[in-house]
């Protein structure tokens, strides 16, 4: 189960031990641009070099200047072709912060409501729900990602070719009725690509046009974007970056979530999209794009005092938390939104007090952690070009103890960190009585609780109880035990910030009627949905310890490798994925049919039993 877990952390800090290292940020002077191109472009090289990744471009913003844009490595390395300023990517979910643009436009208008219910745009909009107190969802939550949708509904988000109006994101947004939210509307932040496809519904219903129509008409076009498109296909035209993984040639799929994460743009087009940021709504010839009020509003924290968010920030559409890769210390706020497709990765990074901002993007699959780590370093270099402000240490959220705790400060760790099972954002623990101490156990091995100060614990693994292996971010993590709304959760704290990281479980207790659901799966792939760019495989219910578990495999793209996840039982017929919290998570239908296997339905697929 969640062997794979501390395994795959071992694994990860072994092989970073084996590449060089990366050269080291120096201080630049102010206005040192030359200086800041140096030093990124020496380090772009290096990533594309150790990652054996195909293709980067970056574009640094000062207000309403581009003040530096190029492209590294290859937009299609089969055919040679240079990866430029000017090369089209797909940038995933940085798409969000453009429908989400469109939709303030028409607020403005008063064509839109943030706070009235979805309903009240889509008459037809139906979801099921177990808390159907909880009221509506509406437009604010859903930019918001506190709408408590699935993540994804990810049967036929990948598709061969565009689809059809039969299976575009309208059509999936119509199929919702036959499935539930995953937690309360307005209980936290849960992130949603579903919630963002209900937004783009929204504009169509209230613009009168069509969503690709209305964001070219009313966002792109205004901000001078003459070759940056919404697509569920990627265009097959000169200029777009072809995708790729770890250097070699692949195919990117169409998506159907459009409004979500189908934007093909440049860098310099999104840097465009900062300057109007930075001009509060103004494109630049003076021409207002988004009234100077909405403007605001989508950089302003929305939720601020809902207890399960913890420190956990978001504005309409804008992410506002920022710890590890997304943090650039002394420049005040930093408001971000990334973007990840099948073989695209890109990262969006502005300080508003200051007027900077960074646009990163790559068409290789592999380039995630790249895209995070070049455009930090980017943006700080940028600060400290313009301002003289370096960057100082991150605050890691875990300090050791010069001194061991004394057995009180451990007993009241132990209290509030009940022994049993938790289920959290790295998958499954336990909490496990250790003497007067405590262990946690990931999947049979054992993590050490570290000491530290102001009473937090940090995690240490050592391979066969010797060696120490550096567990990433991690090591960095302070972690707390605490009772938020009568709930006994797991707080994780990094650079100054917390966030719920899983719940304990009730005692393990499984009814007899889930043996017959065990077994392997395989998901049913309609016309169009090949296996090869399926996002998960190898599905495999089993029951151990008292509890129900879901083995699966992801698309190499997006972590591969096996993962864990925990079902929680509802009826003969149902069960909830459950996570970060154990009452929350998406709905499992199980189907029994006379005579057959039992089938489960799950985030619009179809699985078959296929074996024991």
């Amino acid at each position: 189960m969640a062997r794979h877990f501390a395994a795959a952390l071992a694994l990860c800090a072994l092989l970073a031990a084996c590449a060089s290292a990366p050269p080291r940020p120096e201080p630049v002077l102010r206005n040192d641009l030359d200086g800041v191109q140096q030093q990124l472009g020496a380090y772009i090289r290096h990533e594309l070099a150790q990652r054996k990744l195909a293709g980067f471009s970056i574009a640094l913003v000062d207000d309403q200047r581009i003040v530096w844009a190029d492209g590294f490595g290859w937009a299609d390395a089969a055919a040679r072709v240079p990866a430029s300023a000017q090369t089209r990517y797909r940038v995933g979910s940085i798409s969000k912060l453009f429908t989400d643009t469109a939709a303030m436009q028409l607020v403005a208008q008063g064509t839109l409501d943030l706070d009235a219910p979805v309903q009240r745009t889509l008459p037809w909009f139906r979801i099921g729900s177990a808390w159907p107190q909880a009221g509506d969802i509406t437009l604010r939550q859903l930019m918001t990602h506190h709408a408590g949708l699935p993540r994804d509904m990810a049967g036929g988000m990948w598709l061969q070719e565009a689809p059809a109006p039969s299976r575009d994101f309208r059509a999936m947004l119509h199929s919702l009725a036959d499935y539930q939210v995953d937690a309360p509307p307005g209980q936290m932040l849960m992130y949603s690509n579903v919630g963002l496809d209900l937004v783009g519904a929204m504009i169509e219903a209230a613009s009168g046009e069509s969503f690709e129509q209305r964001l070219q008409s009313a966002v792109l076009a205004p901000l001078g974007l003459r070759d940056a498109r919404f697509s569920a296909a990627v265009p097959d035209e000169p200029g777009m970056a072809r995708g790729h993984y770890q250097g070699e040639l692949q195919r990117e799929p169409a998506l159907r979530d459009v409004p979500a994460g189908g934007l093909n743009a440049s860098v310099t087009d999104l840097g465009r999209f900062l300057m109007m940021q930075f001009a509060n709504g103004r494109n630049a010839t003076g021409d207002v794009v988004l009234p100077a009020e909405q403007q605001a509003a989508m950089l302003e924290r929305q939720y601020a005092d809902l207890p399960l968010d913890a420190d956990m920030r978001v504005g309409l559409g804008w992410m506002l938390t920022t710890f590890g890769t997304d943090t650039v210390h002394g420049g005040g706020p930093v408001a971000h939104h990334g973007g990840a497709t099948m073989y695209f990765r890109s990262q969006l990074m502005l300080l508003p007090q200051h007027k900077l901002g960074v646009v990163v993007a790559s068409n290789d699959g592999a380039a995630g952690d790249s895209v995070n780590r070049v455009a930090q370093r980017a943006l700080a270099l940028l600060l400290e070009a313009r301002t003289g402000i370096r960057q100082t240490e991150h605050v890691p959220g875990f300090v050791p103890v010069a001194q061991a705790w004394p057995p009180e400060q451990w007993q009241t760790v132990r209290t509030a960190c009940a022994a049993g099972d938790y289920m959290t954002l790295a998958g499954p623990i336990s909490m496990v009585p250790d003497g007067e101490h405590l262990s946690v156990y990931a999947g049979g091995r054992r993590l050490e609780l570290r000491e530290g100060e102001a009473g937090r614990f940090g995690l240490r693994y050592r391979l066969g109880g010797l060696l120490p292996i550096e567990l990433g971010p991690l090591s960095k993590m302070g972690f707390e035990c605490r009772q938020v709304q009568g709930r006994q959760v797991l707080i994780a704290v990094l650079d100054g910030e917390r966030m719920v990281a899983g719940e304990k479980l009730p005692a393990a207790s499984l009814p007899p009627y889930v043996a017959g659901w065990t077994g392997k799966y395989k998901p049913r792939l309609a016309e169009g949905d090949p296996a090869a760019i399926s996002t998960v495989d190898e599905v495999r219910l089993h029951q151990s310890e008292g509890r129900l578990w879901v083995q699966y495999k992801l698309h190499r793209a997006f972590g591969g490798g096996a993962q864990v996840a925990l079902l929680q039982p509802l009826s003969e017929t149902a069960a909830r994925v459950v996570g970060p919290l154990a009452d929350a998570g998406p709905l499992l239908q199980i189907e029994h049919r006379d005579g057959e296997s039992p089938r489960v339905r799950f985030s619009g697929w179809t699985f078959d039993r296929v074996g024991d």
